[in-house]
């Protein structure tokens, strides 16, 4: 389905033109311009590319028609994209159509893909304005989740929010700066725990030699996957533990067979694999887009715990990164609690909700509005905190004026 309009019927001469394409036939139309407008980018990521959102759909969307793929145009050029699907949410008794950023496990960070320059910088102000006018797609709340710092969805947020806005801090984002040497990289990690990795790495080579391979080449990458897949159900992650092993989910295990296919085609799919002689002990599942390696999922074997393969791992990933001049930053992509001992850098992640201006959306925003209220007095009154507790959310009045609510 496709359904276009303009943003409001006074719309001036350099305001875009929004254009709402449905599923993944509208995905489909788009794919063409989508890759060269993304391949404009300077910092653009793997949450960027039609082939992320065309794996989602095929395989873990519960249904792809609730998809809906906003392309912005000026002068008939495309300027933007933004993905967007209807959320299942209860809030106050209420079932409110919720619209937004893919909220999928999997998907663990979320953005629009349009460039990061002035003549975007009320982008998003002006995508909301038209939502709120079009009379297509029926919502009464956007909810964009997972949104790092350094998204083009914030730098369009801190130019001008839509009116009502509320962001909340969400998560964080881990990485390592890898375009200097290994030492730069890891400045901040302990003496303590770099030395307690270089005993590590001994005690595996007394029994066997370590080994760091990469795989990328396509007619590589299924037999690496397929090892990986083994590594990661070998423990707790399998059967006989949670089964939340890729290999124990059809759905997961066809999203990483589709993200195989669709990325290792254009040569950015990697897998990291460390090999204690003949046993393959620890796996990465990697995507590498332009000077960004991200690391989306990891596994080890169980059975090799003693020499903390997983930290092992990662230790000789970032060490390659430091010495491959294409590579400038390695993205753990959320902030996993295992990694900590390597003192990463974050950048935040953030939540942001609009709504629309139908009486339901009003009384889902301004429950979303109590809801944070009794959470900040809640926390206050556990901590002994008075009102100057850290500051983590905040609205604003549509003119860059922030109020902000303590958590």
């Amino acid at each position: 389905m496709l359904v276009n309009a303009n943003l409001l019927d006074c719309q001036k001469d350099d305001d875009p033109t929004f254009v709402a394409h449905q599923g993944l036939d509208g995905l489909q139309r788009l794919a063409a311009r989508w890759t060269t407008l993304v391949e404009s980018l300077p910092g653009a990521r793997f949450m960027h590319f039609p082939e992320w959102y065309r794996a989602y759909l095929s395989s873990l969307a519960p249904d792809p028609a609730r998809v809906w793929f906003i392309a912005a145009y000026r002068d008939q050029e495309l300027v933007g994209i933004f993905p967007l699907e209807f959320q299942s949410h209860r809030v106050i008794g209420l079932r409110p159509r919720v619209i937004g950023t893919i909220d999928d496990d999997q998907m663990q960070l979320s953005d629009f893909v349009f460039a990061q320059t002035a003549e975007n910088a009320h982008l998003l102000y002006q995508l909301t304005q038209w939502l709120r006018t079009q009379r297509t797609i029926r919502w009464d709340e956007l909810r964009l989740r997972k949104v790092p710092e350094d998204s083009s969805i914030v730098h369009a947020f801190r130019a001008r929010l839509p009116t009502a806005t509320v962001a909340l801090r969400h998560d964080g984002s881990s990485y390592f700066q890898t375009s200097g040497t290994y030492d730069q990289a890891t400045r901040a990690m302990s003496g303590t725990f770099k030395r307690n990795l270089r005993r590590l790495a001994r005690r595996a080579e007394q029994t066997a030699p370590l080994r760091f391979q990469s795989y990328r080449r396509p007619e590589d990458l299924s037999k690496a996957f397929d090892i990986l897949l083994d590594i990661e159900a070998s423990g707790w992650k399998g059967n006989a533990g949670t089964a939340s092993a890729i290999c124990c989910r059809p759905a997961m295990l066809a999203f990483y067979r589709a993200l195989v296919r669709e990325f290792g085609g254009r040569d950015a799919c990697v897998i990291n694999v460390l090999w204690h002689g003949e046993h393959a002990v620890a796996g990465q599942f990697c995507l590498h887009i332009g000077s960004t390696f991200s690391i989306l999922k990891i596994g080890f074997s169980d059975a090799h715990s003693d020499i903390a393969p997983g930290n092992l791992l990662l230790e000789r990933t970032i060490q390659h990164a430091c010495e491959d001049a294409c590579i400038d930053i390695v993205s753990l992509v959320n902030q996993p609690p295992w990694s900590k001992s390597f003192k990463p850098l974050t950048t935040g992640v953030w939540t942001y909700c609009a709504p629309n201006w139908n009486v339901q959306g009003c009384l889902v925003h301004l429950g979303l509005l109590g809801k944070r209220a009794w959470d900040a007095i809640y926390r206050q009154r556990s901590s002994g905190r008075g009102p100057t507790s850290k500051v983590q959310s905040m609205s604003t009045d549509g003119n860059g004026a922030e109020t902000q609510f303590a958590n």
